[in-house]
């Protein structure tokens, strides 16, 4: 079919985690090129894809509440049809199709290259309703360019799919298939387009970034990339989400200290810090080797910024191996936090375990793990008041003379903010633009944002008055 028959308009809605935001972005990419106009409302969309996730059973729910709002609207006669793609539709398969009888179509994350074929069968032909799901082998890089929504300015690269890894809570290796690592010149001509139309930062995201290269190059390869990256001009920032510990090298942690791009920053779950814990969660490394790695990672990089996430509550834990991971978190004191409450999965080994642990205490764990953290976060965002810092400006109020931005310790949407004090609302607020990098001196802090003034109007104030 040619693009010009194509008159009706797609939508897609993104749930679950950056790298599924990818996916979208790609999905969004195929549909376009193919002809079809892009809505950003579904209201407007004559199809609508809605990209989901099953990683947990609160995300599974947030997917199936997302796919009956949608579904209201076909029911109502506004909605031609409704495509429901990623984890949950290959967690579920068929039995989707029975609960929920509006969705026309459900493609997996092995799938998404029929996108076009399926939205024009159902369109325009006469595709029965149906699903494709597994072939989790395939090469899941052949689709570029991505139709990049959010900020223009800042983007997520995907370098990997899948994953090797067997930690017993998890279930994304039976969704996303085994490691498939992207070749390192696709990655940089797809790091330049961006670059081409205004990216200045790149978060590099995948299941385990940290193993990137070892099936391609038989080496693990995350340096030569950033390497190569860090060679694209127009890229200010690069940032690295996901990193597993038992992958890390010395060469890796050099790149702190020799690339112009590569920000102090680093996201690495570590999950717990009791070394029997570690083991039934079967994570790999030894907590020692652990601790260690995070302290020479600390030290890589002046202004080195570290962030985690921990599982309370999970099968088995005991009250003395949950004070194990709270002493360590106490003492050690991460920049960034984040806790979840032990999710039983079934599928996963850890779902089976004997010595489940009381959802209320896991919840109870939780609430501590995040007191505490939120006291250190404090503390260590005090520590920033009246230094200056370069942000990335990522909007700007409408109504009030403030703009939101982020240093380089701070991920997009993820951590978080520096709220700008500027001499006026919208776009077009003097010496602060979106998209652009400023000076601004940091003059006040809480648990999570940080609030500061452009470093220019601060060097206007009259040094006897400055404060």
């Amino acid at each position: 079919m040619k693009g010009s028959l194509r008159t009706d308009s797609i939508s897609v809605v993104t749930l679950g985690c950056p790298k599924n935001l990818v996916d979208s972005e790609s999905i969004l990419g195929r549909l376009h090129r193919a002809g079809y106009s892009v809505s950003p409302d579904v209201e407007d969309a004559s199809l609508v894809v809605v990209n989901t996730c099953a990683f947990l059973t609160a995300s599974q729910q947030e997917s199936i509440d997302t796919i009956l709002e949608v579904a209201e609207l076909k029911k109502q006669g506004r909605l031609k049809r409704l495509i429901v793609s990623g984890c949950l539709a290959e967690r579920h398969g068929d039995a989707i199709l029975d609960e929920i009888e509006e969705i026309d179509y459900l493609l997996g994350p092995g799938t998404y290259d029929a996108v076009v074929d399926v939205a024009d069968g159902l369109l325009y032909g006469d595709l029965a309703r149906g699903s494709r799901v597994g072939h989790l082998d395939r090469d899941p890089f052949d689709w570029e360019p991505r139709v990049v929504s959010g900020h223009a300015h800042a983007a997520y690269v995907k370098i990997s799919e899948g994953c090797n890894n067997t930690c017993t809570f998890c279930i994304i290796p039976k969704l996303r298939g085994k490691h498939r690592s992207r070749p390192i010149e696709d990655i940089v001509h797809e790091v330049e387009r961006l670059a081409q139309a205004g990216v200045k930062e790149i978060t590099i995201v995948a299941q385990d970034t940290t193993s990137y290269g070892l099936d391609l190059y038989r080496e693990f390869a995350l340096p030569k990339l950033l390497r190569a990256i860090d060679q694209v001009q127009g890229i200010e920032w690069v940032r690295l989400l996901y990193t597993y510990p038992r992958y890390w090298t010395d060469d890796l942690l050099a790149c702190f200290g020799e690339l112009r791009t590569l920000v102090p920053y680093v996201d690495m779950p570590i999950q717990h810090a009791s070394d029997t814990v570690l083991k039934r969660m079967r994570r790999g490394s030894g907590w020692q080797a652990t601790r260690e790695l995070l302290e020479k990672i600390r030290n890589a990089a002046p202004g080195m910024s570290l962030r985690s996430t921990v599982i309370t509550g999970f099968p088995g834990e005991t009250d003395a191996e949950f004070e194990e991971l709270l002493s360590f978190l106490r003492d050690f004191e991460f920049d960034n936090l984040g806790a979840f409450a032990y999710s039983t999965e079934d599928g996963t080994p850890a779902g089976e375990m004997a010595e489940q642990v009381d959802e209320e205490l896991r919840e109870e764990r939780r609430a501590r793990v995040l007191t505490q953290q939120r006291a250190i976060s404090l503390r260590r965002n005090r520590r920033q008041i009246g230094r200056t810092l370069r942000v990335l400006v990522d909007s700007i109020d409408e109504t009030r003379p403030v703009a939101w931005a982020r240093h380089t310790g701070q991920a997009l949407e993820i951590d978080g903010q520096v709220f700008v004090k500027v001499s006026g609302a919208g776009p077009k607020s003097p010496g602060v633009q979106r998209g652009e990098f400023v000076d601004v001196r940091i003059v006040g802090a809480g648990p999570y944002d940080l609030v500061a003034t452009p470093e220019a109007a601060v060097a206007a104030i009259p040094k006897e008055i400055e404060v």
